[in-house]
């Protein structure tokens, strides 16, 4: 048996690039230097259309943020609840603070950078002792999926007024209404 070793160069995984095609040329770049093999998506509903029919052949998505609308950011949670055993990544955050802070919220894993992925700092606030008997309470996020899958579809989410304050409009006097 010879002492000589070569290097193995296996494909880390496949991951999915969600972004418009300027902004997933350098991602994809990066991913194939860290050794990934990688689909292009020009939009989460492509990605997510791509995920359905194979979700197990992917470990990673990477979110170029500069390429979403703040109203697709909930797309992370979705993929997160569904496919729970692939990693979200965000690239091309700058200038993007309030994106990426939701992304985050919504359960993104990480950043992506020109070194490789890096995950997001997970602080765990539940120190139990010794001697406590209660349970630990689950995190936000998933008692909010777990809420959300559990409300009927035909349930009206908001109030006209909860709607109205959302969207920063003056509420109507009750004789106004079209409703009578």
């Amino acid at each position: 048996m010879s002492g000589v070793s070569l290097p193995v160069n296996r494909p880390t995984g496949r991951a999915i690039v969600v972004g418009n095609a300027g902004a997933r040329a350098p991602v994809v770049q990066t991913l194939r230097g860290l050794g990934y093999q990688s689909t292009e998506a020009d939009d989460p509903y492509s990605a997510a259309a791509e995920l359905s029919r194979r979700s197990m052949t992917y470990r990673a998505m990477i979110l170029c943020l500069n390429s979403l609308y703040r109203e697709e950011l909930p797309f992370v949670a979705s993929i997160k609840h569904r496919y729970p055993h692939i990693d979200i990544w965000l690239s091309q955050t700058d200038g993007r603070a309030a994106a990426l802070a939701e992304a985050l919220r919504l359960g993104a894993d990480g950043l992506l950078s020109d070194d490789g992925p890096h995950r997001f700092a997970i602080t765990d606030h539940t120190q139990t002792s010794a001697s406590s008997s209660q349970p630990a309470p689950q995190p936000q996020l998933k008692s909010q999926v777990k809420v959300f899958a559990e409300s009927p579809i035909s349930d009206p989410v908001l109030t006209a007024d909860e709607l109205r304050a959302l969207l920063q409009e003056p509420a109507r006097p009750a004789g106004d209404s079209h409703e009578k």
